[in-house]
C-alpha cells in the first residue's frame, strides 16, 4: 500500500480528499454523461487561453467509476530563479510547467476529487473542467451523516459567524443572514463587521432550520462559522464536509505520483461514499 492514514514511513505528503455531489436537481448522472460522451480523449489538449491548457492524462472505468487525472498547465512559463553565475538572467523558460493536478473518481453523481499544486476553491475548478468538455455541474460537499445527526440530536444552542456587511450590500433584497437584522444600514453608511453570535433562545425560526436542514448552511454560509450545541460541541463548516487526509510519498515538491493518487481515491470511494 502506497498510502496511510498518517504521517510515517515515507509517507510524508498530505492529500486531502473531498466528496462532492452533482446534478441534485436534474435527472442527469455524471456518470453516464461521461460515459456517453466522446470528448474525453486520453492526451487531447484543450486549449483554454494562451495560458491555459488542460489535459485529460488518464481515464479508466472500473467498478462501476470513472478514475480520471486532468493536468493544467501554461505551455510556455517563465519562472523565477537565482543564477550560478553573475548577469546571467534570472528568469528560466520552463514548458509545459503544471499548475493543477486533478485526480477524480466519480461514481454515480459524487465525485471524490483529489487535487494538488493548487488545492483551494475545488469546487470551482470541478465545474471549470467539466464545462471544457460540455458539461454543466455545480458541484456541492458531500455532508457527514454522523455530525448531521449529532446536531439533529443534541439541537442548536448558538451559530457563531464573522460577518462583514457593507453599505452595497443592501441596495438588494437581504439575504439568509442579512434579514437577521431588524434593522437595516442606510446607504453610504460604514455597514457592519466583526464577530456575530446568534443564540437560538428567541430565534426559534433559525434553530429549527440549522437542526432541520444543516446542509443548507454549509454552502451559504463561509469557512467562519460554527455551531454550538446544546452539549457545547463547536462543529464548523468544515467538520461537517466529507473529507478525509491520507499521506503518501512526496512526487517532486507540489505534487503526488498519479498511481498513487488512484489507489487513494479507490480507498476513499470504498470506504466513504
Amino acid at each position: 500500500m502506497n498510502f496511510s492514514y498518517s504521517k510515517k514511513d515515507g509517507h510524508t505528503k498530505k492529500c486531502l480528499v473531498r466528496a462532492f455531489k452533482v446534478n441534485t436537481s436534474s435527472t442527469d448522472i455524471l456518470f453516464d454523461q461521461i460515459a456517453n460522451s466522446k470528448k474525453f480523449v486520453i492526451d487531447q489538449i484543450i486549449k483554454i487561453s494562451d495560458e491555459k491548457h488542460l489535459k485529460l492524462k488518464k481515464f479508466s472505468t472500473k467498478n462501476n467509476y470513472h478514475y480520471m487525472h486532468f493536468s493544467l498547465y501554461n505551455p510556455k512559463e517563465q519562472v523565477s530563479i537565482t543564477p550560478n553565475i553573475k548577469n546571467k538572467s534570472d528568469l528560466l523558460d520552463v514548458e509545459n510547467l503544471d499548475n493543477l493536478h486533478a485526480f477524480l473518481l466519480i461514481k454515480g453523481n459524487e465525485i471524490a476529487s483529489l487535487m494538488q499544486i493548487s488545492t483551494n476553491w475545488c469546487e470551482n475548478k470541478l465545474a471549470a473542467i467539466f464545462k471544457q468538455f460540455e458539461i454543466i455541474i455545480t458541484p456541492t460537499a458531500i455532508l457527514k451523516k454522523d455530525v448531521i445527526q449529532r446536531i439533529k440530536d443534541d439541537k442548536l444552542r448558538a451559530l457563531h459567524l464573522d460577518i462583514s456587511v457593507d453599505e452595497t450590500d443592501f441596495i438588494k433584497a437581504p439575504g439568509r443572514i442579512e434579514s437577521i437584522f431588524t434593522k437595516e444600514p442606510q446607504t453610504k453608511t460604514k455597514g457592519i463587521s466583526g464577530h456575530l453570535t446568534i443564540d437560538a433562545k428567541g430565534n426559534a425560526e433559525l434553530a429549527q432550520s440549522i437542526e432541520t436542514n444543516p446542509a443548507k448552511w454549509v454552502s451559504d454560509l463561509s469557512s467562519e462559522f460554527y455551531i454550538e450545541t446544546k452539549k457545547g460541541e463547536k462543529i464548523t463548516s468544515d467538520d461537517l464536509k466529507l473529507t478525509k487526509n491520507y499521506y503518501t510519498v512526496p512526487y517532486g515538491s507540489k505534487s503526488i505520483n498519479a498511481k498513487y493518487a488512484e489507489e487513494i481515491l479507490d480507498d476513499f470511494a470504498v470506504k466513504e461514499l
